[in-house]
């Protein structure tokens, strides 16, 4: 019952009530914690223990690092009560080594959400510019609707290989640092896909491959640094930010790429595009964000992620809960759609409703701008409404998913019906609209689906969004070969393609409505 005294090596003292013991520094934040006694093996405790931490002031940060070195002076001590993991450190109050610990960083969220969201935008732009530029390298190569899906599709390998890994990365060590060396490795990869294709299939697969690669990492990075430095009641409004600025980078792409192809040929995109992050990178370089919400430590990791309560272990636990399987279930239906649309649209305006290479932004890029402005609408009413407390977070997740998967599919069947061989020209502008608000309405997705994992895992929220995006990339791998395959068997019927998309997303639908949640599950906090 003694209250003793030790000091760290850092010169902070702690107190603990639990009498004799040793002390033992934390995994992380330079805190040091002394246990009531050491059990004979290093197991759990659940003493008492006061710990006074070490505090950080804005003048000890490292310049864009966004992390902090350690000063003297010892901030006032609180008391809590957790069981102590082998190496010491509470699971449920340890911070992530490599990001910003305390809540002093000189960058607000909005200005994490706005550098994000550049960052997004070069994301979409650099991946979208093929879909027009697919269009003159088919010809000059000599590729059929497979051949050319073959090598749309050669950027979901890439991205599904590096979402999980991506997310559990961010969450671990912080998504700065991961999105600056993702945002590094796709610039390199589109910059040389000319290059590439110059030198045959192989070499162009691979640096599509590894352009998915490195955006694989964005989203999952950017969503966990929004589950750490974004209000609880502002995090719909940042996803959608952030989401709406990869239609603004799509659109970007659609409306420039072909004006950009046909003055400096098809090579020109590439080059352009690829160059755009040198514009990015010293702004993020020397931002730090301020901490607001506890997100914990994400589980164990480092060495301990290779026991039995490792990283594998947590995701396991995650993905057999119903509220992980319905973000996953909704992923993988509507980006089938979304992935199918933004790979083939530019094609399907020229090919079947016989719109021109050089006419294509006025129908490609209006729905893109559009999707923006629902997505940010969305997310705005949706934190709104939750602030007001007018409807529950379950309603709401499920009323914008719903209506932004069911609102495509009766769009994209009415523009399946309508836009058939021999439609008149009103019919074929008619089709060509319908796509165009189908799109718009899957933003409002982005109040449902998008945010749903920092409802129900905040503190696994990277690894969580990450598992999602790579069901939706999973769709992508076969969705858009697939689409190519439908149009050679059936003798180019987009009608059959939009109905595929229009059944998945009902059926998508269906089960979000079921199994979505809106509250942290047990297993986020493994």
């Amino acid at each position: 019952g003694a209250m003793m005294s030790l000091a760290s090596p850092a010169g902070s003292p702690i107190g603990s009530s639990c009498g004799r013991g040793r002390s033992r520094r934390a995994a992380s934040g330079g805190r040091v914690i002394t246990p009531a006694m050491t059990p004979r093996r290093w197991g759990q405790s659940a003493c008492r223990v006061r710990i006074a931490p070490i505090v950080r002031t804005r003048a000890d940060n490292v310049p864009g690092t966004g992390q902090d070195t350690f000063s003297s002076s010892i901030g006032a001590p609180n008391e809590f009560s957790a069981p102590l993991d082998a190496s010491g450190g509470s699971a449920a109050g340890r911070s992530k080594p490599g990001d910003r610990l305390s809540g002093d960083g000189e960058n607000d969220w909005l200005t994490l959400t706005l550098l994000a969201a550049v960052a997004i935008f070069v994301c979409y732009a650099d991946r979208s510019n093929i879909s027009t530029a697919i269009i003159p390298m088919a010809k000059d190569f000599g590729w059929d609707k497979i051949q050319t899906g073959g090598v749309l599709s050669a950027f979901f390998y890439g991205y599904a290989l590096t979402q999980l890994v991506g997310g559990r990365l961010a969450d671990s060590f912080g998504g700065k640092r991961v999105l600056a060396l993702g945002v590094l490795g796709w610039s390199l990869a589109t910059f040389v896909t000319p290059l590439a294709a110059a030198a045959g299939a192989i070499p162009l697969v691979a640096a599509r491959v590894t352009l998915g690669a490195g955006e694989g990492v964005a989203f999952p990075a950017v969503h966990s640094l929004i589950s750490r430095h974004v209000p609880k009641d502002r995090q719909s409004t940042a996803v959608a930010a952030v989401t709406a600025a990869s239609y603004g980078g799509a659109a970007f792409a659609f409306g420039v790429t072909p004006a950009v192809v046909l003055a400096g040929g098809w090579e020109a995109a590439f080059y352009t595009f690829g160059s755009a992050a040198i514009f990015w990178f010293p702004f993020w370089a020397a931002s730090s964000f301020k901490v607001v919400n506890d997100a914990g430590g994400g589980g164990r990791y480092g060495a301990e992620s290779a026991g039995k309560t490792g990283v594998i272990d947590e995701w396991l636990a995650l993905v057999k809960t119903k509220e992980v399987r319905a973000i996953c279930v909704a992923q993988f239906a509507q980006s089938w759609g979304g992935y199918g649309l933004l790979s083939w649209l530019p094609t399907y305006f020229e090919e079947a409703l016989g719109i021109p290479l050089g006419d294509l932004p006025a129908f490609t890029v209006l729905p893109y701008f559009i999707q923006g402005i629902v997505g940010v609408g969305s997310g705005v009413v949706a934190d709104q409404w939750l602030r007001e407390g007018k409807f529950s977070t379950k309603f709401i997740r499920r009323a914008f998913q719903t209506v932004g998967m069911v609102g495509p599919a009766v769009c994209l069947a009415g523009a399946a019906f309508l836009g058939g061989a021999g439609a008149t020209d009103a019919n074929v502008f008619a089709a060509a609209v319908l796509v165009d608000v189908g799109l718009a309405l899957s933003a409002l997705t982005l109040a449902g689906v998008s945010v749903s994992h920092l409802d129900v895992a905040p503190r696994h929220a990277g690894l969580v969004f990450a598992t999602g995006n790579t069901c939706a990339t999973i769709a992508g791998i076969i969705a858009v070969p697939l689409s190519g395959w439908v149009l050679e068997a059936t003798g180019q019927s987009w009608s059959a393609v939009f109905g595929v998309i229009a059944v998945l997303y009902v059926v998508g639908a269906a089960l979000w409505w079921v199994w979505v949640g809106d509250e942290p599950v047990p297993e986020d906090s493994l």
